[in-house]
């Protein structure tokens, strides 16, 4: 059973990720424990219940530090890739 967020995810990555609940669902529970996401349980559309996350403050000062880092380590490894053409 796919998720509405793994569909999601893989829309955005033009089908390039494809995770299923039981690569999610982990990865999710983790994030909960360390205070960066907030679930709470409600029913979907079809009436079902689910579990909704939403990303909280210390989340979102997670996210940005790791998306600093992520840019920068990118950049090197492009810097790593050009100058290994180079070389």
């Amino acid at each position: 059973m796919r998720t509405r967020f793994a569909s999601r995810l893989q829309q955005v990555s033009d089908r390039l990720l494809e995770l299923n609940q039981g690569t999610l669902y982990p990865a999710l529970v983790r994030l909960e424990q360390y205070g960066w996401l907030k679930g709470t349980w409600g029913k979907t559309e079809g009436n079902r219940e689910a579990k909704f996350y939403a990303i909280t403050p210390a989340g979102r000062r997670a996210l940005e530090k790791e998306t600093t880092r992520w840019r920068r380590m990118s950049e090197l490894v492009e810097r790593l890739l050009l100058g290994g053409a180079q070389a």
